[in-house]
This record gives C-alpha cells, sequence and structure tokens, in this order.
C-alpha cells in the first residue's frame, strides 16, 4: 500500500514538472457569427469557427501580445510577469519561459523567420533584440537625432521585416509608427493617422494663428494600436478610437491600399495576417474578425462578458495570432488564459474558393463556391466571389446577376460597363443608320407637304389634347419654366392656371420623388421599399409642402403681400417642373449609366433643384409683387415660422402625450379601485 503510494506521488510530481498548463476542451459556438448582407449590414450567418481549447494553467497576468512563427511555437508577452512565455502549440505544454533583468512590461513581440525576437517594453523604454537563444543582439533607445525632437519614447508593438526594418508602435506618438533600420538608425515616422476635426474646428483652423492653434487641445490624430507584417513585408496597422480607419494596410509610402474605411471596431486592440494574406483583428470587448486581402468583412464572432468564465466570451481581448493550421488564438488578458478556434467547413470552403481565385483558377473557385451556396444560399460572399470569377471569365450578364443579389454596385457597374460596350459596339452601327433614316425621313416629309397639311394635323391633335380638362393646365408649367415672368404674372392676374392642374403637378412631383428614392437602376439604387417608413414620406412630403405654403401666405399677408393662397399654392406646384423632370431623368438614365458617369446625373439633379429655386423665387416675387430685398425677407421669415411651428407641434404632441398617460392611469386606478 505505502509503494503504491509512493508510485502516485510521484506520478503526480511528474505531471507538474512536465504538463504547467490546463486545457479544457470548449462546447459548441457560445456566440453568434456574424457576416455582411447586401446591404453592408452585419447579419448572423452560420458558425464560421468553433472554440476548441481554454488553456488556464500558463499564469498569465495582463498578457498584451503574442506571435506564432512557422513551425507553432507561440511568444507571448507576459506584461504583468515581465516575461516572454513560449507555448508549443504542436504538443499543447509551456516549453519555456524568459525573463530579461531590464524588462519591466513587455508589450510587444514579433518573430522573424530566422528566429530573432524582438520585445517592445514601453516602461522600459527600449526594443530588446534576441537571437533564437536569448542572447541579447541589440536594445533598440530613443533615437537621439534631431529628426525625432521632443517625441515622446515607450514603445508598446513591433515588427521588423527581413531586410532589418524596425516598425515601432509608440504609445502618445502622434507622428505616426517609428522606423529603424537594423542598425537602429532612426529613419523616420512611417504613415500617420489624420485628425479628425469638427466644422467649429476646420473654421479655427482658417482664422486663428499658428500660436492660437498650438494652444488648442485635441487637434492631434489618433495614435497607432498596433502593427503587423505580412509575408511579403507590407506594412499593417490597427487604430483606437472614433472616425479612424480601423485596419490599415500601408504602401510604401504609407498611404492607406484600401480605398474604404474596412468595417471594425473602436477599441481595436491588435491585428493579425496570415500566410494566405487573410486579416484578422480582435476588439478589447471581446470580438474577432475576418478580413480578405482587399479589406473585405468575412466574418465576426466573439463577445464581451465580465463575470462569468465561458470559452469563447472575454472580458479584454487583448491579442490574437493564427497558426500554421489555421486556428486563431487569442488572450484574455484580465483572467489570464488562452482560447483557440478551428474554423467551420464553411469557413474552410471560403477561404478555398478565394484562394483559387486568387491564383486564377476561376473554374475551380467557382465550384468551390458553389458548394459554399450549397451551405447558405444567400451568402454575400459566396455570391460576390462568383460574381468576380465570371467577371474573370468575361461571362458579365452573369457576374452582374451575382454581385446585384451580393448588394455589390462598385462592380456591377464595372460588369455593366463591359455589357454595354459589346452592345453599343455591335448594335451602334445600326442605331446610326435608323437615325439618319428618320432624319432624311423628316426632311422629304418637310418639303413634300408644302401645304402644310401633317403640320395642321400635329397642332389639330396637339389642340385637342391640351383642351382636355386639367391636361393645358397641367403643362402650362412648361410655359412658367420658359418664360416665369410672364408665366406668374398670368397666374397673378388668374388669367392661366388652375388649382387642379397645381394639384396634378404636387402629385407629379411625388411621384417622380418616390421613384427617384426606390425606382432607379441597382447601379444607384440604395433603398428598399422594406426599409422605408412610407407612411411618414408621404405625411412628411405634403405636410412640408403644406406648411410652406400657407406659412407664406400668413407672412406675406401681413407684410403688404398681394398675392392670395391659392396662387401661392399654384406658384409653388409650377416652379417645381424643373425638379420633376429632372428626377424622372436621373431615374431613367440611372439604368443607363456607369458609377463613372453619376456626374452627368449629378448635374441634372443640380440644375433642375438651382432651376426650381430661381423660378420660386420669381414667382413669389411676382404674385406678391415684391421686390428682391422684399422677397427675400418674405422667404426667410416663411422658414422661421415653419421652423416655429415644427417646435410648437412638437411640444404639443410630447404634453398631449404625458396627458394621455395620466388620464389613462388615472382611469386604470378608477377601474381597479372604485369599479
Amino acid at each position: 500500500m505505502k509503494k503504491n503510494r509512493q508510485i502516485l506521488a510521484a506520478i503526480l510530481i511528474a505531471l507538474i514538472c512536465f504538463v504547467n498548463t490546463a486545457t479544457i476542451r470548449a462546447s459548441e459556438a457560445t456566440s453568434y457569427t456574424y457576416t455582411q448582407d447586401d446591404k453592408m449590414d452585419p447579419i448572423r450567418t452560420q458558425d464560421a469557427y468553433l472554440p476548441q481549447q481554454t488553456i488556464t494553467g500558463i499564469g498569465l497576468n495582463a498578457a498584451e501580445d503574442m506571435f506564432i512563427d512557422s513551425s507553432n511555437m507561440m511568444y507571448i508577452a507576459d506584461t504583468g510577469n515581465a516575461r516572454i512565455v513560449k507555448y508549443d502549440i504542436n504538443s499543447g505544454t509551456a516549453a519555456e519561459e524568459f525573463t530579461y533583468p531590464e524588462f519591466q512590461t513587455p508589450k510587444g513581440i514579433y518573430v522573424t523567420l530566422t528566429g530573432e525576437v524582438y520585445v517592445a517594453d514601453s516602461k522600459a523604454k527600449a526594443v530588446f533584440v534576441f537571437d533564437k537563444n536569448w542572447e541579447l543582439i541589440q536594445k533598440l533607445e530613443r533615437p537621439q537625432v534631431p529628426a525625432f525632437g521632443d517625441t515622446a519614447y515607450e514603445p508598446s508593438k513591433v515588427a521588423a521585416d527581413e531586410s532589418g526594418n524596425i516598425y515601432i508602435v509608440g504609445e502618445g506618438v502622434y507622428n505616426g509608427v517609428i522606423q529603424m533600420s537594423g542598425d537602429g538608425e532612426f529613419l523616420g515616422f512611417f504613415a500617420v493617422n489624420k485628425a479628425n476635426l469638427s466644422l467649429f474646428q476646420k473654421i479655427q483652423t482658417l482664422v486663428f494663428t499658428r500660436e492660437q492653434l498650438g494652444r488648442m487641445l485635441n487637434r492631434n490624430p489618433t495614435t497607432f494600436a498596433n502593427v503587423m507584417l505580412d509575408y511579403r513585408g507590407i506594412v499593417y496597422t490597427v487604430t483606437l478610437g472614433e472616425n479612424q480607419d480601423p485596419i490599415k494596410k500601408h504602401k510604401t509610402n504609407g498611404s492607406n491600399m484600401f480605398a474604404d474605411t474596412v468595417y471594425g471596431f473602436t477599441d481595436i486592440s491588435d491585428i493579425w495576417v496570415d500566410d494566405n494574406l487573410l486579416i484578422y483583428a480582435s476588439s478589447k470587448r471581446g470580438y474577432v474578425d475576418v478580413y480578405t486581402p482587399e479589406g473585405e468583412w468575412l466574418f465576426e464572432f466573439g463577445s464581451y462578458v465580465s463575470n462569468l468564465d465561458v470559452a469563447g466570451l472575454y472580458s479584454s481581448l487583448s491579442t490574437l495570432a493564427v497558426d500554421q493550421n489555421g486556428y486563431i488564438w487569442t488572450i484574455d488578458s484580465i483572467k489570464g488564459y488562452l482560447q483557440s478556434y478551428a474554423p467551420t467547413s464553411y469557413a474552410e470552403k471560403v477561404y478555398e474558393a478565394l484562394k483559387l481565385y486568387d491564383g486564377g483558377h476561376y473554374e475551380e473557385a467557382l465550384a468551390v463556391w458553389d458548394e459554399v451556396l450549397a451551405m447558405n444560399q444567400m451568402s454575400v460572399v459566396a455570391h460576390d466571389g462568383i460574381g468576380k470569377a465570371y467577371m474573370s471569365k468575361y461571362d458579365f450578364e452573369s457576374a452582374m446577376a451575382h454581385f446585384e443579389v451580393a448588394g455589390n454596385h462598385e462592380l456591377f457597374s464595372q460588369a455593366f460597363w463591359e455589357l454595354r460596350n459589346d452592345w453599343l459596339q455591335k448594335y451602334l452601327k445600326y442605331i446610326l443608320i435608323a437615325a439618319a433614316i428618320a432624319y432624311a425621313a423628316a426632311v422629304i416629309v418637310g418639303r413634300v407637304d408644302k401645304e402644310e397639311r401633317i403640320k395642321s394635323e400635329k397642332a389639330r391633335i396637339k389642340q385637342k389634347i391640351v383642351s382636355l380638362k386639367g391636361v393645358g393646365d397641367t403643362l402650362y408649367g412648361f410655359q412658367t419654366a420658359r418664360h416665369p415672368l410672364d408665366g406668374f404674372y398670368d397666374i397673378r392676374i388668374q388669367k392661366k392656371g388652375t388649382v387642379l392642374g397645381a394639384s396634378i403637378l404636387y402629385g407629379l412631383l411625388f411621384i417622380s420623388f418616390m421613384l427617384f428614392m426606390l425606382g432607379k437602376g441597382f447601379i444607384y439604387q440604395y433603398y428598399d421599399v422594406q426599409d422605408l417608413d412610407i407612411g411618414s414620406i408621404v405625411v412628411g412630403f405634403f405636410a412640408f409642402i403644406g406648411l410652406f405654403v400657407v406659412c407664406n401666405y400668413l407672412v406675406t399677408s401681413i407684410n403688404d403681400g398681394e398675392g392670395s393662397l391659392k396662387q401661392v399654392f399654384m406658384t409653388v406646384a409650377y416652379a417645381a417642373v424643373p425638379l420633376i423632370l429632372a428626377l424622372l431623368s436621373i431615374t431613367v438614365l440611372s439604368y443607363f449609366v456607369t458609377t463613372n458617369e453619376a456626374f452627368f446625373l449629378d448635374v441634372i439633379m443640380l440644375i433642375g433643384a438651382a432651376w426650381t429655386a430661381v423660378l420660386l423665387f420669381l414667382g413669389l416675387q411676382t404674385v406678391h409683387n415684391y421686390t428682391v430685398k422684399e422677397t427675400i425677407k418674405g422667404i426667410l421669415l416663411t422658414a422661421l415660422f415653419m421652423f416655429v411651428v415644427v417646435i410648437v407641434v412638437l411640444i404639443v404632441t410630447i404634453m398631449w402625450e404625458q396627458v394621455w398617460k395620466f388620464l389613462s392611469t388615472i382611469g386604470k386606478e378608477l377601474v381597479q379601485n372604485v369599479l
């Protein structure tokens, strides 16, 4: 019996000596996975990653950074314990612990392909460089050159390429990432975030002197939070804070390769790029995001929890890295545990398709994307990938169909441009021939019809149409658009225009507005009916027009204005004709132009809106018999009166709601206690 206890004790001692970590197999997904829908908004999808191992026995204390090398060896900057921990992913054991006398708060770690270890220590104000045997090679301290100036030097994160260039993120450094050579020479600041100024601050920039601006607070750009290099040496950075591009992929001059802002949280903490150039990012609140090499958002999972120990939920997610098996590893800096995630078959198929497409294997990529669609028929990522594959095969019509499902307006436009170009090359000559024949026929008819019978018949038909009830009064809007002074004068003396014609124009304005909102071609259509409150739009549209008409009449009636309520009502309607034409023209043209030709639509809208504004001004001036100054005054007072009315209505509405709640409460009390 005694001998058995000795054997058991020996086994326990061996376990303590050789296995110093606790590994727990996690359950299935403890949080939802999100991706983007066709409107680029987050939407739930099937799991992309599932929690695997939760490792709690390493004794981490406020760990800030990690790195995984090509042999699946993990290096952890255990900041609170002032040490570096090596964890062997393949064997599942903590292989080594390294401390250095000068370590105080090691917050960043990076390992090169040759095994050199870079450790950034903010409190020690240095970056330590060790060889693979932990022999100190170099200590990079504050650059003593004038170009560095009085910039603070407290390194928190570090990365290095194979050419010896070192990139250091310093705490409180607004100038950008500190760049040094392998010899420790200061090379300058790489990249910089732009300061996002409010409108008031922009005005101050134009007015204040340099000394005054220097004393202003909160005008500095946001500092970088972390830095990473891919195997090609391209630099990636992440930035904390609102109104910033959270993730950047930098060119050699420091500018951002991503044309659009990459989706991400404001508390982003770390970034990783794997061998397939997929981008991974973590946020302190516990979320992990995955992106394509082009910065397109693929997946998001994880969540925040403060007082529970649940696999996949975090109190503070400080860092992440990806091993050679595609597993994501993360650290909760508060609870001090490692958490790994394994990709599901769905995520693996998505990554496989992306890799095939990037390698130019479009047919193979299509086949894999079809497998992804079999798992999720509405996968925006899959439809987008299929569209790109069809684009590469010059099947633009099929590409457009998938880009429309994916909500990719830009690539849909490119495919449409190619398809339109092919169509024009095929049919343009026939269109020109038809136009030439039509022109020749018109000339021949004009010469043959010497007695102008055809012209007279056209005039008779036109007159018959105009004489229809409401048609002529509606078409009178074109007269006011071409000759506003004469047209509105005739309205003033009650010679032309009717309430019926004006009402029809208001209806046409509303129809053209709704078509503009909901009926444009896909390239320019960003709203769906289900996303809009149609009732509120209808009420708001006519309430705004009605409020303007009534307020203008009331304001001008006490300021010697001669226009009646009826005339103001008609003036606004007839002035809106150019805007109606502009809205309808843009709606129709949106089916035939690409995003590169949006300028033409903008010009049409500008002309229509400006023309309507001028007509409205001239119309109000004419019907009220005002001078220019009086007209401006009347419009400004009208706007002020409208604002006051809206405020009063809001106050009355809120008060009535409170009164109604009070009366309802009394009624309930009476029913319960009296009756």
